[in-house]
């Protein structure tokens, strides 16, 4: 078998039609689908059900909510295929995604293979157009860097096939009860452990941006966890780059730069967290690493402006000035 597809699914029903057609309709491939229903409270198990006992390469579970880390372990544990594919329950898969990204993986015998997505939002808008439409052989080294600079590698999991193997040789899972972060902590992981990864720059997959979903919607109720976890990503990559070469150690500073650069604007919109130690420790981090900050200023999210008063200001003078830009 070519690709197992694992889909955790929570509370989708409006979506999770498409999103499984979309892949049952995939070409010249040989596949099965995994459904881990998260404990949803919609219609969402009777569609997974009904599924399973429709298809019989469609496999249905059912756990208590736990998050999308542990669905996704679930599914990992039952997976067949040479490949393993992530995919969230309400996206969808462009016919030939699968083929393309199987063929590419076969031919270059590649651990991990891309593809790039076009997002649409729930208005019909359409963005992210920005694909090359070339191919990419990557060693292990580029691979890495490319991943930690988003260069036509993202930080999601839906726009890559795993090669199962390996995964299972390096006990590569994610953090069980992890509800945000947990794609990118996946993706370090395999990483470092890829030989050989391709890209296939074409938007292959298509993102639904949804501002209630569950990864859109979380900082705001749950910040203070929303702040442990986007740490625990830090530790997660400073962990895994520590055996590296010097400029993928390089890279992965400039990465975490950028995410501290995006949780400090989530957190600009909670007043009582300026003076916490947690946010004062990663303004010391980017302070720190100022010449690396000057180097890819813009790449991590900063103005000139900003590069220059995160640098000099206190770090609650620097908050209310995001609290000011949010």
């Amino acid at each position: 078998m070519d690709v197992s597809v694992i889909i955790p699914v929570y509370n989708t029903e409006n979506y999770l039609n498409a999103c499984v057609d979309s892949i049952l309709q995939q070409a010249a491939v040989s596949l099965e689908i995994i459904l881990v229903d998260d404990g949803s409270t919609d219609a969402s198990p009777k569609i997974c059900d009904n599924y399973a006992q429709k298809y019989e390469n469609v496999h249905a579970v059912h756990i208590q909510n736990s998050g999308p880390a542990t669905a996704k372990n679930e599914g990992l544990k039952l997976a067949q295929g040479n490949y393993i594919a992530l995919t969230d329950s309400d996206d969808k898969m462009e016919p030939l995604m699968l083929h393309k990204m199987v063929s590419a993986g076969y031919e270059y015998d590649a651990d991990i293979v891309c593809c790039n997505y076009k997002q649409i939002d729930e208005q019909g808008n359409i963005s992210h157009l920005t694909s090359t439409h070339q191919q990419y052989v990557l060693n292990h080294e580029e691979g890495l860097i490319r991943l930690l600079s988003k260069d036509k590698i993202y930080s999601q999991c839906w726009t890559k096939l795993y090669r199962r193997q390996m995964l299972t040789d390096n006990h590569i899972e994610n953090n069980p009860g992890l509800r945000t972060d947990e794609d990118f902590i996946f993706n370090i992981r395999a990483f470092v452990h890829a030989k050989t990864t391709v890209i296939i720059d074409e938007p292959l997959y298509e993102y639904t941006h949804r501002e209630s979903s569950l990864a859109h919607a979380y900082f705001k109720k749950h910040i203070n966890q929303y702040i442990d976890n986007r740490i625990q990503r830090v530790k997660v990559t400073q962990d895994a780059v520590k055996n590296e070469s010097d400029d993928i150690k390089h890279w992965s500073i400039v990465h975490i730069i950028m995410y501290h650069n995006e949780l400090l604007g989530k957190v600009a919109l909670f007043p009582e967290y300026y003076s916490d130690k947690r946010v004062k420790e990663i303004i010391r981090f980017i302070k720190h690493n100022k010449t690396i900050l000057n180097q890819h200023y813009a790449l991590c999210g900063f103005s000139k402006i900003g590069t220059i008063l995160i640098t000099l200001l206190p770090c609650w003078i620097y908050m209310r000035y995001r609290k000011i830009r949010v």
